[in-house]
């Protein structure tokens, strides 16, 4: 059988319960701790189905530096993607102990990014908690009407530094950050080609990234990187130093070519786990992108 994918931590046997800008005034790891608060609050990787035979794995696997610099002569050739738009589906979940949900948020949205503000059409949204579904679309009409007002009497600063509290931004913002691949950003970071695995039936290099600065700023982990053109497919990441209350963080993200040759992301996982003096919390939160379209 197939062997699973690793996570961010390098295990693979992690219970199954964890878009993007830079911070400003505060650091990633505050801004994470921030969102798990304001809420009160790795799917598991694709198999083959049995019987199938596995595709084939890349040949051999290539020198880490030389696979670094493909991926970022890669990205450097994508087209800068500023305004854009996608339908979205996002289930945010309170957590048991085990990582079991006890209370879920699903929303089902239009995301707009035009350059440096996002902003969501609600849809619909409920909320089930103790096996009752309720209807909340209209508060979260509201609460995103607020949030798109704000935006726009905000300041750049402030506007990236409330998108990357609440976990969704625009990939440009964030391309450094989840994919420090360029020439100016991958000198802080030490690779290492962990091998080939299989990836929703593809063959892929697994890449694992090692942040020299032990910080709350920086992001590590692996990449599921293609062979052939040296994209990256999955960025399985965590933080480099994890602060005291931050006992879990765990960001998952898959990103795929469009035919016009924009890159964008088409899902998004996070997991989080908050230890404070008075209690645990702990949240997972999945959005999926779909239908983009380039503005």
């Amino acid at each position: 059988m197939p062997q699973p994918s690793r996570s961010a931590t390098g295990r693979s046997d992690l219970p199954a319960p964890p878009p993007l800008r830079p911070p400003v005034g505060r650091s990633l790891a505050a801004a994470f701790v921030c969102t798990v608060i304001w809420l009160g609050a790795a799917a598991p990787f694709a198999r083959p189905a049995c019987g199938q035979s596995p595709p084939a794995k890349p040949a051999a696997g290539p020198d880490a530096l030389a696979l670094v610099e493909k991926i970022g002569a890669r990205i450097a050739s994508y087209p800068k993607l500023e305004s854009w738009q996608a339908r979205a589906s996002s289930t945010t979940s309170r957590m048991t102990s085990d990582w079991k949900p006890k209370g879920t948020t699903v929303t089902e949205k239009i995301v707009t990014v035009n350059g440096g503000l996002w902003s969501e059409e609600i849809l619909s949204a409920t909320e089930t908690e103790d096996g009752k579904t309720r209807d909340v679309t209209r508060k979260a009409q509201e609460e995103a009407r607020d949030r798109a007002a704000q935006q726009k009497r905000s300041t750049d600063e402030e506007r990236k530094s409330d998108q990357r509290s609440r976990g969704r931004r625009s990939l440009d913002m964030t391309r450094d950050e989840v994919l420090p691949f360029g020439p100016e950003k991958r000198g802080g970071y030490d690779f290492t080609v962990e091998g080939a695995a299989d990836l929703d039936g593809s063959p892929a290099f697994v890449l694992r990234s090692r942040s020299r600065v032990r910080s709350d700023e920086k992001l590590e982990g692996l990449y599921y990187v293609d062979p052939e053109t040296g994209d990256v497919r999955r960025a399985e990441l965590t933080l480099a130093k994890k602060p005291g209350p931050l006992k879990r963080m765990e960001m998952e993200v898959d990103f795929r070519i469009l035919p016009e040759g924009y890159q964008v992301m088409t899902k998004a996982v996070m997991r989080i786990h908050v230890g404070l003096v008075v209690k645990n919390i702990r949240v997972e939160a999945i959005e999926t992108y779909s239908e983009h379209q380039i503005r």
